[in-house]
């Protein structure tokens, strides 16, 4: 992942989150946070991921922050299944140091410090994480399932 992904974006990725996706490969989070990635390593894969505008990208009071690729710009790394996307905000040098965005479907941000792994694991705990997104999520014996196909059917991550 990280050779076409990096390369795409022009920088790294969180260390916590290449070797989580390296690990497990993309899939959801109890059937309700979907993680993608470059698959198989080509460039169309990659901008199909990260390469689509965002609409209404340039109105500051609807979107608080740039997206990629400016300079500390919004990434997408997933989405859930109320359409809410979450995103890194690449403004910190060190990559292991961005902070996780999570925008609603209705339009509201939400803003939390931390790892990739941290985050999930707030979700968890059900401490800092947006109150937006399901209270019921996730299930007691939530896992995570791999799935070969990325993103389900119609929801893409951005």
């Amino acid at each position: 992942m990280a050779g076409v992904g990096e390369a795409y974006l022009g920088l790294a990725l969180p260390t916590d989150y290449k070797a989580f996706l390296d690990l497990f490969g993309p899939g959801a989070v109890d059937g309700y946070v979907w993680l993608d990635r470059p698959m198989d390593g080509s460039h169309e894969e990659a901008e199909r991921l990260w390469g689509q505008g965002q609409q209404g990208a340039n109105d500051p009071e609807h979107h608080p922050w740039p997206f990629h690729p400016e300079k500390g710009g919004l990434i997408t790394w997933g989405c859930d299944e109320q359409g809410n996307t979450y995103y890194f905000l690449a403004l910190e040098p060190d990559p292991d140091e961005w902070r996780i965005i999570v925008r609603s479907e209705s339009g509201e941000w939400f803003e939390t410090a931390g790892t990739f792994t941290d985050f999930l694991l707030r979700c968890f705990e059900r401490v800092d994480r947006p109150p937006f997104i399901d209270p019921r999520w996730p299930g007691k014996n939530a896992r995570y399932h791999r799935s070969s196909a990325g993103s389900p059917s119609g929801v893409e991550a951005g």
